[in-house]
Order: C-alpha cells, then sequence, then structure tokens
C-alpha cells in the first residue's frame, strides 16, 4: 500500500518533536539495532526509542524502516524534499560514516513545532538488513545546550548492530497488545509505533491486505476536555490517503481513562481506492495510544470488528 509507505516516511522525518561529555560506548535502546554514545545529562526515553533531556526539551530518535526505504528517504534529503515537514535544511546534505551502515547522509537545519523552534539534526543510514536515521533536536537559544560541533560529535558515534528479532522489539515497546486478534506482527518502528496485517505480503501493495498502526504518543496526551477534538484533528491528517471523512463518533470510560473511536472513509491517494479507516485512542493519564486501521471500504465487514478487538486490548505500559 502506497499510502503506508507515505504514512511511515512522513513519520520518521517529522518525528521527534537533544551537551557535551560522553560515555564510553555506544548504548542500544532495548529492542533497537541503532544506538551512539549518550551525550551527558540525556536518560532512555520511556516513551520511544532513544534518549532525552526532559529539563532541556532535548530529544535523540532512533528509527528503523525497511533496508529499501533508504532510497526513498535519501531522494528527499534536501531542502525542497524536507519542506512538507517543516524542516528549514540549513546547507547540502553530506555523506557520513556510520559505523556498520554501507552508506549514511547528515543534514541539519531547524523546525517550529508546537510554536518553538528546535535546531535538528538528522543521520540517515543504510545497513545490510535496515535503514536507520537518528534525529537530534534541542529548542533553540535554550541555556547550556551544545553547540553544533558537539552535537556532531555525537552523530559521529553513531553505530548499527545485528537488528533484534521482532519479537524483542515488540515486547521493548511502551504499550501492549492483548489480543492479535488474527492479525499478523509485521514491524516495529522507533520503538513507539507497531505494524500488523493478515496476509502474506510484509508490504501489502495496492491495498491488497488490511493494514493495523499502532502508535504512542512522544508527548502528553490532552486533557479530558479536549480528546475528542484531538482524536478527530489525528484521524483527518492520516498521511498517504486522501478524502478523509469521519462518519461515527463515540468515547466511553475506561479504567481511569478514555476510549475515543472514529470511523469512516478516504481514497487511496494514488489510485483512488475507496477506503475504510478505523482510528481508536486510548487515554490513560497524560499518555496515550492510538491504533488505526486501514483497509479497501469492501472488506469493512471482515476486519473492522476483530479491529475492535485488537484496540481494546491495548494497555499502556
Amino acid at each position: 500500500m502506497r499510502y503506508i509507505t507515505a504514512f511511515l516516511v512522513f513519520m520518521v522525518i517529522s518525528l521527534a518533536h537533544m551537551q557535551a561529555g560522553f560515555a564510553q560506548e555506544a548504548v542500544f535502546p532495548e529492542g533497537s539495532s541503532v544506538g551512539l554514545v549518550v551525550p551527558r545529562n540525556m536518560q532512555p526515553s520511556s516513551t520511544f526509542s532513544g534518549f532525552e533531556d526532559p529539563a532541556m526539551g532535548a530529544t535523540i530518535v532512533l528509527t528503523e524502516l525497511p533496508v529499501d526505504a533508504y532510497a526513498q528517504i535519501s531522494a528527499k534529503f534536501n531542502a525542497e524534499g524536507l519542506a512538507p515537514t517543516g524542516i528549514v535544511v540549513s546547507g547540502a546534505a553530506q555523506d557520513w560514516q556510520v559505523k556498520g551502515a554501507s552508506a549514511a547522509k547528515y543534514i541539519h537545519g531547524s523546525q517550529i513545532a508546537s510554536g518553538i523552534k528546535y535546531r535538528k539534526w538528522i543521520v540517515l543510514s543504510q545497513a545490510p538488513t535496515t535503514t536507520t536515521m537518528v534525529t537530534m533536536q534541542i529548542p533553540d537559544g535554550v541555556a547550556g545546550a551544545p553547540s553544533d560541533a558537539d552535537v556532531e560529535d555525537t552523530l559521529r558515534s553513531i553505530a548499527v548492530r545485528t537488528p533484534p528479532t521482532l519479537e524483542e522489539q515488540i515486547a521493548a515497546l511502551p504499550f501492549k497488545v492483548g489480543d492479535l486478534a488474527g492479525f499478523r506482527p509485521i514491524r516495529a518502528i522507533a520503538g513507539a509505533t507497531y505494524l500488523l496485517t493478515d496476509g502474506p505480503q510484509d508490504v501489502p501493495a495496492s491495498a491488497a491486505q488490511p493494514v493495523i498502526i499502532i502508535a504512542s504518543n512522544l508527548g502528553n496526551a490532552p486533557e479530558a476536555p479536549a480528546r475528542m477534538d484531538f482524536a478527530r484533528k489525528a484521524f483527518a491528517s492520516l498521511t498517504g490517503i486522501k478524502d478523509v471523512r469521519s462518519d461515527n463518533e463515540s468515547s466511553a470510560p475506561a479504567d481511569g481513562g478514555e476510549w475515543v473511536d472514529i470511523d469512516g472513509s478516504a481514497k487511496d491517494a494514488t489510485g483512488g481506492d475507496p477506503l475504510y479507516v478505523a482510528q481508536v485512542a486510548r487515554f490513560a493519564g497524560d499518555r496515550y495510544v492510538r491504533a488505526i486501521l486501514i483497509v479497501r471500504a469492501s472488506e469493512k465487514d471482515k476486519f473492522a470488528e476483530r479491529f475492535r478487538r485488537l484496540a481494546k486490548s491495548l494497555t499502556i505500559n
């Protein structure tokens, strides 16, 4: 499904919204095949694959994709290609050295997110079995922030190792799926996103199979009064599909939190095929996770109930 590739490429480029003084060896988050020497004052994140300094608002997000994603993403590794994500590039992409990778590129610039301007650096690399992306960002003008040279020292320490098994990657996610409802796991991404399908293809083409995307948050969940509006906007902004329309919306309490369920229709952005789209968001305290189903409209009755069984089994670690 072309919309799945589009969704993932956009997500990993814009996913992260990162002092000198370094440890001795590269640190690999649980379930990750990419790691680096962690700057002082940064700690492993509990919500994504990477590291953060909550006091400074700095993050390092480590992302993995299929090996063939490198060509598609590297083609967009320039000012024009990154413009849709809001990243303003400073200078052209440079070749980079990454231990364990056969090719790598580096680019830096800035991005405004939630009204805050961030300095941003990205290293994209291709290893024998995976494409990796390391995104480091720091709020502009924050006191005590590292220099560009310090950040580049960190990024020179990136290393790629033999990938963990899919089971290990799934176990490291910040949420659990209690009932797969017959769907098959495909991939875990950035320690925060989980893909599943039903059928033999690992990369479904032309809406041949349903795809489920489960994604946890990188920031705080909205307060209760704003959850439905938040969920509506997330549903309407799904990438890689078009003409998204909400037909049904509901919410219900759940174990001190809330379920928000939205479904409707859309079209494939490339072929225009009619699609059924559903989103179930689980809010718990200041965190949330949402599950999304994208499938041919003609197969709604076959998969919608199973999807909700899976979605309603989600728990946040």
